[in-house]
């Protein structure tokens, strides 16, 4: 049978189309991300990838099309015409890689290289499977508990007084999900009936959207999408017979070892800074590294005046204005800061050469937030 014309099946069709409509929401609702017209810098892979916004906006245009086009047609040809533009996108900028697009993206590609209906579901299954594992192991940490558990859903959400917080039966209990989470995701790639792994996973995803969502904290709406995809994902493991858990003849392909190798292994090294934390499905952990930008004279720039905290952080500037980069992201950009350190040297050179009479310095920090612990990016 020919590779190009290989069909999707009818479960094929609609993981396909969660993906293509979760996807075009997020970029819909992320514009300026894909744009070079904004004010947060773009922080190209490579040097000589610099490009006016026409190039960036092109291709935005034509990702949005090609979306549209699969939802409609998902036919393999599409789908590699689509990948490329997307690839090309994200060179223009490592802001793009967040862990969404990642997942949406393998998702396609996944499809395009798959023999048959199996594979791709095998593979599929395989990838929200370490996206549970991986996301779990990296909550598993006391980062987690303090930034996550104890203010974000103690403290803003159920609004419980410091003194229960503190007690350790209420503390410690916030690394009960992050084992659920685990579970889930081993569930999901190795069991046959997956139906009650994907009910917690239900019940989990529908948390996070009210933590984060409107009737939370109204933090990374950006995530609320791709939740609800996630869910629409679980409810076709449970309904379709067809979805296979893994085994050891999986493994005979050269294609599954590959993919294994990059979804189940290589994230091992995000715990050693050897790969990325966003393509290593570290998700809410609070363990990743926060960049922040020390700056004088901020007032001479209403543009970055807006983004700079109303009084002066001793902790991280001394007698500067500070301006808190992931925030800054989250309201231009509607996604976090790629947490890893080449990219904060690229957004410190791209700052300091749009803004060269600026004083500044870069600096990030991670948990535990004590003064010693921050450094200044080089």
């Amino acid at each position: 049978m020919n590779f190009w014309n290989i069909k999707a099946s009818p479960t094929d069709v609609v993981l396909l189309r969660i993906t293509a409509v979760a996807w075009f929401v997020a970029k819909v609702m992320s514009f300026k991300l894909w744009t070079a017209d904004r004010l947060f810098p773009t922080i190209p892979t490579f040097d000589f990838l610099q490009f006016d916004n026409t190039v960036h906006l092109g291709l935005y245009v034509i990702s949005l099309l090609g979306i549209a086009v699969v939802f409609l047609f998902p036919s393999k040809k599409i789908i590699a015409t689509l990948i490329i533009f997307e690839i090309l996108s994200c060179l223009l900028d490592q802001m793009r890689w967040q862990p969404w697009q990642f997942q949406y993206l393998l998702t396609f590609v996944f499809f395009l290289f798959a023999k048959d209906r199996k594979q791709f579901l095998s593979l599929f299954v395989l990838l929200i499977g370490c996206t549970y594992v991986y996301s779990g192991i990296h909550k598993f940490d006391g980062s987690f508990l303090y930034t996550f558990w104890d203010k974000l859903v103690l403290t803003n959400y159920l609004h419980l007084d410091t003194q229960t917080i503190k007690m350790p039966v209420v503390h410690y209990l916030g690394l009960v999900p992050c084992l659920i989470e685990i579970v889930i995701g081993i569930g999901i790639i190795f069991f046959r009936n997956k139906k009650y792994f994907c009910i917690a996973a239900l019940l989990m995803h529908l948390f996070i959207i009210l933590i984060y969502g409107p009737t939370g904290t109204n933090h990374n709406n950006i995530i609320v999408p791709w939740n609800l995809a996630m869910m629409l994902f679980l409810l076709v493991f449970i309904y379709r017979k067809e979805v296979p858990q893994i085994q050891v003849q999986f493994f005979r392909s050269k294609l599954n070892t590959a993919v294994f190798i990059l979804v189940g292994i290589l994230p091992i090294l995000s715990h050693f800074n050897q790969w990325d934390q966003y393509l290593s499905f570290n998700l809410y952990s609070g363990n990743t590294k926060i960049l922040a930008l020390c700056v004088d004279d901020v007032q001479q720039y209403p543009e970055l005046e807006h983004y700079a905290a109303l009084t002066k952080i001793d902790n991280y500037c001394s007698s500067t204005h500070l301006i808190k980069l992931n925030n800054w992201a989250l309201e231009e950009l509607k996604v976090p800061v790629i947490p890893e350190e080449r990219a904060f040297k690229k957004i410190k050179e791209q700052f300091n050469a749009k803004y060269p009479d600026l004083k500044t310095s870069f600096v990030f920090n991670q948990y535990p937030y004590k003064k010693e612990n921050i450094q200044e990016v080089e």
